[in-house]
């Protein structure tokens, strides 16, 4: 009898409980007492564990979802079938870990270091009391077993040295400057990642598996720099002379990689970026009133502190890019009434939003509903 890994009864375990594990494990991986850390099949959702010294801890099959885990040792630690979605792993060390089976879809795992991790398919077996149950990868919709989800993790810098990452899905995942070297990628899914700073030979895989992917500026981008920073600089005298000079930037299907820093704090209302590669961009600080960035791919952009009153994000790439303090309310318009806005068919989260003005709900604005892929 097949079932869903994520419907699996899980043992809660309390802070108070597991702060006394963590502590004894943290003196037993020092050699001063304690014991190591038996938390399979706990439920510990959302736990801090960031910074904590947890080798070998043994988390199988456990429940992790929007676990704090950046920082954190878990050098050979056990995360067999467990659930890590949503989990903050920036920075932690996982060489040699135990990954088989995990699902990290939407986790955060930017420099951390996997090196000779197991990243493999895997199943795991039940004894109830109906009898033995089976848990798998099975995807329902394609009826195979695959390798450890990543898709759409932030991954920059991370470290697969060596990993066996058979049938693993990185699609959509940002792996800018990650190292793939002898690492084990048959079947594995790199459709639609962002792979700039990645040797591509190292990957070795068809190029089906790398559709849609984005990966480092093309010398042609590259090459159109100072005509980007020109028609930058025009639009910039556009809004200043109130229209009397200069013009409104276009940068519609560009890649605006190459300008790199030079977008934070700038005066770019109006600008339209439409269907423009701005992955990793900065545009803190930027005044953005009414531009236009339908179809874009604005993943892992930053866009704290900018004015995005009236802006159009629609259909955008929005995965881990920031609103920090950004003001997203309407723009009142000269003739009357306001502008929201526009987020409809975007691919962000909620979350994303939480920390930024706003005068409509972001479903208000049209940005879809989530559904659990539990």
């Amino acid at each position: 009898m097949l079932k869903n890994l994520y419907s699996e009864k899980r043992t809660a375990r309390g802070k108070g409980e597991i702060g006394v594990i963590v502590d004894a494990h943290e003196r037993y991986a020092a050699s001063r007492g304690g014991a190591r850390a038996q938390l399979a099949h706990a439920e510990l959702g959302g736990v801090d564990l960031s910074g904590r010294n947890l080798p070998e801890a043994d988390f199988a099959g456990a429940s992790l979802v929007g676990a704090d885990l950046h920082g954190a040792n878990l050098e050979r630690a056990s995360f067999y079938c467990a659930d890590l979605r949503d989990c903050d792993l920036r920075g932690a060390r996982l060489v040699r870990a135990d990954l088989r089976g995990a699902s990290f879809k939407g986790a955060r795992l930017s420099h951390a270091v996997l090196d000779d991790a197991d990243l493999r398919a895997a199943m795991m077996m039940y004894v109830g009391a109906d009898g033995v149950s089976v848990v798998d990868r099975e995807r329902a919709h394609k009826g195979t077993v695959t390798g450890v989800d990543f898709s759409n993790c932030s991954m920059k810098g991370v470290s697969f040295g060596n990993a066996k990452l058979d049938g693993a899905d990185f699609s959509g995942a940002l792996l800018a400057g990650a190292n793939f070297k002898n690492a084990k990628l048959a079947n594995a899914s790199f459709k639609g990642a962002v792979l700039a700073g990645v040797n591509l030979k190292d990957l070795n895989v068809p190029p089906e598996a790398l559709e849609g992917a984005i990966a480092d500026v093309t010398p042609e981008a590259a090459a159109r720099y100072e005509a980007l920073k020109a028609r930058l600089e025009s639009h910039q005298q556009w809004i200043a002379s109130a229209g009397a000079q200069g013009a409104p930037a276009n940068f519609d299907g560009e890649d605006l990689r190459p300008l790199h820093q030079l977008l934070v704090g700038r005066s770019l209302s109006g600008l339209s970026a439409r269907g423009a590669i701005c992955v990793g961009l900065d545009f803190s600080g930027s005044q953005l009133l009414a531009a236009k960035f339908d179809g874009a791919d604005l993943r892992d952009a930053d866009f704290s502190n900018a004015d995005l009153r009236g802006a159009s994000l629609r259909a955008t790439r929005l995965a881990h890019a920031r609103f920090g303090k950004a003001n997203l309310g309407r723009l009142a318009l000269t003739g009357g009434g306001s502008l929201p806005p526009d987020l409809h068919d975007a691919d962000g989260s909620e979350e994303q939003f939480y920390a930024a003005t706003m005068e409509d709900t972001v479903a208000a604005l049209g940005l879809p509903a989530k559904v659990s892929s539990a």
